[in-house]
């Protein structure tokens, strides 16, 4: 990848975490942003610190994402079959998926609340990071999907964990949505910005 595509992916993915918390925002919080901007330069300025805020929360997910390609690569060159490290990253997201339900429910759960209100969370996340890995694994190849699953799934969940320890929905929800946005946005780009030019038949 040379400077000028890595430069690409970094600033827009930056303009995707900040415009991504901005309708995450409308749609889930449009109420309380009401609430605390009386006047249109407070309305102004609260925008313009979510969109901070996404491009922060942006910058946590490349750091995460590279952090991964990073890992991947050291994997694939430690285990001499990659069915074993992709069999290791499904553990993995089984694992991760327990711990978003149990660790969440022993933590946070009142007396009223069983389990299962902790299921939906990771179900949903699970959910549409399948959709997401088999978009990508339809774009590439299939040995992508467990890579791509993993990505959505796991490193998302990694990257939220500030605002899952702290466990205000508004909160979890922004980071989350925001997180997975702009990871997904450079799950499919990155191979059109690795991809080799055909070469000009002569």
């Amino acid at each position: 990848m040379t400077f000028k595509k890595w430069l690409f992916l970094f600033v827009t993915t930056l303009l995707v975490g900040g415009l991504t918390i901005l309708v995450t925002s409308t749609l889930i919080n449009w109420e309380g942003f009401q609430a605390i901007t009386s006047s249109a330069e407070e309305f102004l300025a609260g925008a313009i610190f979510l969109f901070a805020v996404g491009m922060t929360f942006s910058a946590i997910s490349q750091m995460g994402f590279f952090a991964y390609l990073l890992v991947n690569r050291l994997a694939l060159g430690l285990f001499k079959s990659k069915k074993v490290w992709h069999y290791t990253q499904i553990v993995l997201i089984l694992f991760t998926f327990f711990d978003l339900v149990y660790f969440r429910y022993t933590a946070f759960a009142t007396h009223q609340e069983t389990w299962l209100n902790y299921v939906i969370l990771p179900a949903v996340l699970l959910i549409v990071s399948l959709v997401f890995a088999y978009i990508k694994a339809q774009q590439t190849n299939e040995n992508a999907f467990v890579p791509a699953l993993f990505v959505l799934f796991v490193v998302t969940t990694v990257e939220a964990v500030p605002a899952l320890v702290i466990n205000d929905p508004i909160w979890v929800m922004l980071m989350l949505c925001t997180l997975f946005v702009c990871n997904v946005w450079q799950l499919l780009w990155l191979h059109r910005l690795t991809a080799e030019p055909k070469k000009k038949s002569a």
